[in-house]
């Protein structure tokens, strides 16, 4: 009786504990969130935010941003490695800036490059990717990229075939994002991992990519997969409201809401109807947070291609109290109903924001 009632109050005071320390961290926040965000204002903004153009304003119709991004994943399931390169740059009434991020999956752990963070854009030419301190793209979509990194903490090399453009994301007058595919090696510490390229590519007239546009994202999850028969998947479901979006930031378009596609090679044979039936399975909440990330997943496809089951196989996040953003290996199968036995593996990358 004794030690029940020890376990009980131990379990109280880990509960108040916890919530005691939401409480403390909030406090601080309300009183030394203004002096922190002057701070990291000076401190983050990019030297490129100096180089001011000569009239020294830039009208909504010539801010533009522009993102490339760099989706690696190997043909082995078993020993999954996943490689994830981006290249933001723009111009805005600051000037033209870039930024850079990237992460490794490599023996089931994640880990972020040490080379993040903005930069200096010296070129007025952003359909052309301007090297960052640390990072460097050559080529293009028709002869293939060469994209190499070397940091200190990883010295990396990705190359690939010419691309193919297989799904238009989101094709209008003033926003496009798109995906091509293709084949790539990857070399790290003298071992190749061979596999599969994502390149998607987005450039969004209007938008401001040095400010944080609260709205963008609700209960983000996109996907990008690959069968063991070679099929590709891409899909994503976003919970935000676009109008109010639109309005608040007095922008011509955003990101659709959602939509997906099941490729065959380079053709389309399955197009996800929506509203796409996504729901998480099983959710975890990180710690001193006001929200919870899913970590398995139920994705009725069609009658003909099955459900997908897919969990986590390592995730890392950047993480604040009232939101983050989450990177997943993703690992799965499919399964038809009525039909025995495993199913079909599927893996690869995913990302969650709050």
């Amino acid at each position: 009786m004794v030690d029940t009632y020890s376990g009980i109050c131990h379990h109280c005071f880990m509960i108040l504990s916890r919530y005691f320390a939401i409480i403390f961290l909030l406090v601080f926040l309300v009183f030394f969130g203004g002096k922190r965000q002057a701070v990291a204002d000076e401190v983050e903004s990019p030297e490129a935010s100096r180089a001011v153009l000569d009239d020294g304003n830039i009208s909504l119709d010539e801010t533009i941003f522009y993102q490339d991004r760099f989706i690696f994943r190997t043909k082995n399931v078993d020993d999954l490695f996943i490689l994830i390169f981006a290249f933001e740059r723009g111009r805005q009434k600051e000037g033209y800036y870039g930024e850079f991020f990237g992460a490794v999956f490599e023996q089931a752990q994640w880990s972020f490059l040490e080379g993040n963070d903005k930069y200096s854009y010296a070129s007025s030419n952003l359909e052309t990717i301007f090297p960052s301190y640390y990072a460097k793209v050559e080529g293009s979509a028709v002869s293939g990229f060469v994209v190499t990194y070397d940091g200190g903490d990883y010295t990396l090399r990705l190359s690939s075939g010419p691309l193919q453009s297989v799904y238009n994301v989101h094709k209008g007058e003033t926003l496009n994002k798109k995906i091509g595919i293709t084949e790539a090696v990857v070399t790290l510490k003298g071992k190749e991992y061979w596999g599969d390229l994502v390149h998607e590519t987005l450039s969004w007239k209007g938008f401001e990519g040095l400010d944080r546009h609260k709205g963008l994202y609700k209960d983000y999850e996109a996907f990008y997969l690959k069968t063991e028969s070679g099929q590709q998947i891409f899909f994503h479901k976003n919970r935000a409201d676009r109008h109010a979006f639109l309005k608040k930031y007095s922008l011509a378009d955003t990101l659709k809401t959602e939509g997906g596609v099941v490729l065959e090679g380079l053709k389309t044979v399955y197009t996800l109807k929506t509203p796409i039936a996504l729901s998480a399975t099983n959710r975890v909440t990180p710690p001193f947070a006001f929200y919870s990330v899913p970590e398995r997943w139920e994705v009725p496809i069609n009658p003909d291609f099955g459900s997908l089951f897919l969990w986590t196989r390592g995730k890392t996040s950047i993480n604040w109290v009232f939101g983050g953003y989450l990177m997943m290996a993703i690992e799965g199968v499919i399964k038809k109903e009525g039909e025995d036995g495993e199913g079909e593996r599927v893996h690869g990358f995913a990302e969650y924001f709050p």
